[in-house]
């Protein structure tokens, strides 16, 4: 009996020395800490204040071809032609990057865009040509 008792003590020191004990469980460390939650993602979408301005898709045309906004005002596109559309900013710089792009708009379709930020943004329909310049200034 004694030979067991020495045996139990000997094999329970072994599995302490290697390590050999009961897994911590999920969520702790090895010295019973939680670990840190993982980072959250954050969205910023942009913020509206609240005021709509409406430009009107007619005869080839924007209706009015030059607004003048807010930071944070949201324009509103309508087609109200016959044939498709899209609103598609046009930078000027080769810095600048796209802003917008609407997919083709039927008759009766609208697409939005929230400007944040101050300056002036050229934007068209890409089958109508370059004859046009309609733009945003947001002042």
């Amino acid at each position: 009996m004694r030979e067991m008792v020495i045996l139990l003590i000997l094999l329970v020191g072994i599995a302490s020395a290697c390590g050999c004990t009961a897994p911590a469980p999920a969520g702790t460390t090895a010295a019973n800490t939680p670990s840190p939650a993982p980072a959250a993602t954050i969205q910023v979408s942009p913020v509206s204040n609240g005021i709509v301005k409406n430009v009107i898709i007619r005869q080839r045309a924007f209706d009015p071809d030059i607004i003048t906004i807010s930071p944070g005002t949201t324009v509103v596109w309508t087609n109200e032609d016959t044939m498709s559309h899209r609103v598609v900013h046009l930078p000027q710089l080769p810095s600048e990057k796209e802003l917008f792009h609407s997919d083709p708009l039927p008759n009766g379709g609208t697409f939005s865009y929230t400007f944040q930020n101050a300056g002036e943004y050229y934007y068209g329909d890409p089958q109508l040509g370059s004859g046009r310049s309609p733009k945003v200034i947001v002042k």
